[in-house]
């Protein structure tokens, strides 16, 4: 008998990344750190060869593995500037920007040259116009926005250039298959994660650190500083609490991922906003991804108060795997990470449902601990290996074996 067994070829899988944030991640972004969950699993795991193309990281990392290649572009020396501009003069390429089609153009160029089973495009459905006509490999788009229905300029086209596409939630998957097509797409969900044990295990930040005391009953919020987060509408709730006095609002956050570079006009509202009761209000600024878990854990409550079709809502997963009680809007995908473990307010009326909601989980210290408790037992579904092993097999699955 042969002993060298056959063994089945790993399928050679291409991604392209943004164009603006570097994979590894190495300055922070939602689907960039999703790509290295994936990355990391596959490393482990052996289940693909994969191939990232992304901008040049701004620190010298290597995370190559057997199973894992990277090859980077610049685009922000002399030339490439030069380059961008001609680009832009031109108007050949008009879906994204100048910068991000100049860096599709160098990924094309490269990708041409390999032979790849499929190709997926990271939350850039709009690549799919341009290498439908350049490569023959399949072509994956994977949403994390709602980038694909039918308002969506051209996103027939791009659809049905694909031979799959994955989608963050459930809703954002209902919001694709309303495009109607001229044939079959496969259009899966495969659910967002983060890495669980890191939350789980935080130690509290100590509350002095901010001012507050073990006395406080302190409500928490964290994510960027936008008006379709809902926090206008929360500082607001928080004002028809004034028979709480020790109830303290932190809000942590940026408006931009830390980029803030000055005082933007959203800020400027909020703080406006909260001056009647700013002795009750904290702005943290931008904090650090990896300091989060701790600022979460010293909270009596989160609150997720967003205001729009949140595609998912990770901040909501991190509240609950950090065991702390919630409060969140029924909207877009979150109900799907969190139905039945959190309490869900209507947006209709949503400030005086807010305030509602924080005086019954204030006066009701049992409940809150049960909900915390289910909260973290049920975020260990979105932990990011089940994430990166559940991506992975949508791709490899027996039923979408045609890609």
């Amino acid at each position: 008998m042969d002993t060298t067994a056959r063994r089945t070829p790993k399928i050679r899988l291409a991604i392209l990344t943004s164009g603006r944030l570097p994979v590894p991640a190495t300055k922070g972004g939602a689907v960039e750190t999703k790509l290295d969950y994936i990355l990391d699993y596959n490393a482990r795991h052996h289940v693909m060869d994969i191939t990232v193309y992304s901008i040049k990281p701004d620190k010298d990392i290597d995370k190559s593995t057997p199973e894992n290649h990277y090859v980077f572009f610049r685009i922000d020396t002399l030339w490439d500037r030069l380059m961008r501009k001609i680009l832009s003069w031109t108007g050949t390429f008009k879906y994204y920007d100048s910068h991000i089609e100049y860096f599709l153009s160098k990924c094309i160029h490269h990708v041409k040259g390999q032979r790849y089973d499929a190709i997926l495009l990271a939350n850039r459905p709009g690549y799919a116009l341009r290498l439908a006509h350049q490569v023959k490999s399949p072509l994956i788009i994977q949403i994390d926005n709602d980038y694909l229905n039918p308002d969506i300029y051209r996103v027939k086209e791009m659809m049905e250039a694909s031979s799959l596409v994955i989608a963050c939630s459930d809703y954002l998957r209902r919001r694709a298959l309303e495009v109607k097509c001229d044939r079959e797409v496969s259009i899966v969900t495969v659910h967002n994660g983060i890495d669980i044990k890191r939350f789980i295990e935080a130690v509290p930040l100590d509350r002095a650190r901010l001012g507050l005391t073990n006395d406080d009953f302190v409500v928490i919020f964290s994510g960027r500083l936008t008006k379709e987060k809902g926090i206008v509408e929360l500082i607001n709730a928080v004002k028809l609490l004034q028979h709480i006095p020790e109830l303290k609002l932190i809000i942590l956050g940026a408006s931009f991922y830390g980029k803030d570079t000055q005082t933007s006009p959203f800020l400027l509202k909020l703080q406006q906003e909260a001056e009647p009761i700013k002795e009750r209000v904290v702005f943290t600024g931008f904090i650090d991804y990896a300091q989060m878990p701790s600022y979460l854990k010293m909270a009596d409550l989160a609150v997720v108060p967003s205001v729009w079709e949140e595609p998912f809502g990770l901040t909501v997963v991190e509240a609950m795997a950090a065991g702390v009680p919630l409060i969140t809007t029924r909207c877009g995908g979150i109900p799907e990470i969190c139905e039945g473990v959190a309490e869900m307010v209507e947006r209709e009326n949503i400030v005086e449902h807010l305030a509602n909601a924080i005086a019954d989980l204030y006066q009701n210290p049992a409940k809150r601990e049960r909900m915390a408790k289910v909260a973290q037992e049920r975020s260990r579904l979105f932990d990011k290996d089940t994430f990166a092993r559940n991506f992975l097999t949508s791709i490899i699955e027996p039923s979408l074996q045609s890609i």
